[in-house]
């Protein structure tokens, strides 16, 4: 775009001014007393929520302005402005902005158009591309640069420019990186364990920090020194664990979740290429997540989307379910092939009701203890940072009111919380908090794994197929043949009621949130009721045909 009045004023009558990784430029509630233009670096936007929260709202690159919003309305900031990285910018006085204002109608419109579009078209936290990573070693057994290349080499493979540095870069001014980054879609920097001085600067540099360590790295003694306080604060921090290559499973990883304020903890094993390729993607902005809804017994079909996905050779990087998805989606989290996964939710589910240990009903139908061995039958205890792939899943806590995402902590019992409809299986209690199915709060957890990364995320919905019908809340057969037959084991039409009651937000999640890089599949399971928990093949088949029939679509978004 050719230069405009604006331009021009910034270029010859600013000064210069360089802000270090971590400091605040303007804070919220502050009046504008100068306008910027961000030179090089990178500044991240921030707003305050309800208690002591932050949400970041946006990160501004080279070329963006900051102020002329301000300055026109005469109104103070309402978000903080920090440094993600070491940062130059050119600062111009309010006074001289206003006198150019009133004398160059030009200058006037520039600004205003520069307000307007900073207004109108903030990049959304969703969807920031982290461009310039930082790769720290936390033990010496990782060789970070040769794994940092081997990162680099899976994402040119995805068709994005990559470069590393390494300590050749160290004391490098802001002004050389910005023009690596402008060469490049990603620059990684990788510093060794025994490179702390890079380590350092390279925490001022960088969008996003990624500290690797062993599976038996002790945890360091203190704060991570070399994380910039922005990293720190706004959680853009990740922790890739490195298991021994013939490793079964994960273990005691939830320390380093205590030890650093990381979003994120991801699994590989040691020269895995598999596991390469899915860091690759998510650095990328090409990983692919997965939300399953709950729905009785239609989750069902859940396995077939699963089925139709490793048929089509489209990976599942990271997971987020609510009641039954939840443990479909754990079961992948947990590595199961479609094979397994198919052999140990029908062990648990449908070749006989887990739903049949009746109770008199205080607090629910049933006592809930044929669910918690099935639980502790198939996923023992296995902590979620424990799972090969990112998890997350949804339950309501009813006494704050609103949705708890289980990040951290034993699988069984987060799933075990997900699953407890109110009414049919026993709440769950933890840390003084009543915790129900997340189906009456969250029952498509798009937006966990939304939060999760910045690629393409497919959302399974197998609520909102069909309502209820006067039909379901019929006997089936009647009367006493309804309990000689054994058709009670399914339970009464009271469980069609709650599960259907607990699972209509879904339909109002997707349509108040549409997002291009989501791809909604909705299996026809319409045919089958939700309590029908027989009715397996053909909620699988269901599932294997929805997400077939969205082939193309999801073939092209990972391009």
């Amino acid at each position: 775009m050719p230069p405009t009045a604006l331009d021009d004023a910034l270029d010859t009558e600013a000064l210069s001014l360089a802000l270090p990784g971590g400091v605040a430029l303007v804070k919220a509630g502050e009046p504008a007393t100068e306008l910027y233009r961000l030179v090089a670096g990178r500044l991240a936007e921030v707003e305050q929520v309800t208690g002591d929260g932050q949400r970041l709202t946006a990160v501004h690159r080279p070329g963006a302005v900051i102020g002329a919003a301000q300055i026109l309305s005469d109104e103070p900031y309402r978000t903080t402005v920090t440094a993600l990285r070491d940062s130059e910018l050119l600062a111009m006085p309010e006074a001289r902005v206003e006198a150019l204002m009133r004398h160059s109608p030009k200058f006037l419109t520039a600004l205003a158009r520069a307000a307007l579009t900073r207004m109108g078209a903030v990049e959304p936290a969703q969807r920031r591309k982290s461009s310039i990573l930082g790769f720290v070693a936390v033990c010496d057994s990782i060789a970070m640069r040769d794994l940092a290349e081997r990162i680099a080499k899976a994402m040119r493979r995805l068709g994005v420019k990559v470069v590393v540095l390494g300590a050749e870069a160290d004391d490098s001014p802001p002004s050389l990186l910005s023009a690596m980054e402008a060469d490049n879609d990603y620059v990684l920097m990788a510093a060794e364990r025994r490179e702390p001085d890079f380590a350092a600067f390279s925490g001022r540099q960088i969008d996003r920090l990624i500290l690797v360590g062993s599976a038996h790295t002790p945890l360091p003694e203190g704060p991570v020194t070399f994380a910039a306080a922005a990293i720190r604060r706004h959680r853009l921090l990740d922790f890739i664990l490195v298991q021994p290559r013939d490793a079964l499973r994960p273990t005691n990883s939830d320390r380093w979740l205590s030890a650093a304020p990381a979003s994120r903890l991801l699994q590989i094993r040691d020269g895995d290429a598999a596991d390469v390729d899915r860091l690759a993607r998510l650095y990328a902005c090409k990983s692919v997540g997965l939300a399953l809804s709950g729905g009785g017994a239609r989750a069902y079909a859940h396995v077939g989307v699963v089925k139709a996905l490793s048929e089509l050779r489209i990976p599942t990087d990271l997971l987020a379910g609510t009641s039954m998805g939840a443990v479909i989606a754990a079961g992948v989290a947990m590595g199961w092939d479609v094979d397994e996964l198919d052999r140990r939710v029908r062990d648990a589910f449908v070749t006989s009701s887990p739903l049949t240990d009746i109770a008199f009903p205080l607090l629910a139908m049933t006592r809930g203890r044929r669910v918690d061995r099935r639980l502790e039958l198939h996923f023992g205890d296995v902590e979620i940072s424990d799972l090969w792939r990112p998890f997350a899943c949804v339950s309501t806590d009813l006494t704050s009111g609103g949705p708890h995402i289980h990040r951290r902590g034993l699988l069984r019992h987060a799933l075990r919380a997900s699953l407890s409809l109110p009414g049919v299986l026993p709440p769950v209690v933890e840390g003084g908090h009543v915790l129900v199915d997340g189906a009456l709060v969250r029952n498509l957890p798009v937006d966990v794994v939304r939060e999760m990364h910045d690629g393409v995320s497919i959302a399974v919905d197998v609520a909102v197929s069909e309502g209820l019908t006067p039909d379901d809340l019929m006997l089936r057969p009647s009367g006493w043949r309804w309990l000689t037959s054994g058709a009670w084991r399914k339970g009464p039409p009271i469980v069609s009621v709650l599960i259907r009651s607990a699972t209509l937000p879904s339909a109002a999640a997707m349509a108040a949130a549409p997002d291009p890089r989501v791809v909604e599949i909705i299996p026809d399971v319409k045919d089958i009721q939700l309590q029908d928990w027989d009715a397996y093949d053909a909620a699988v088949e269901a599932g294997y045909k929805a997400t077939m029939d969205e082939a193309d679509r999801l073939q092209s978004l990972r391009i």
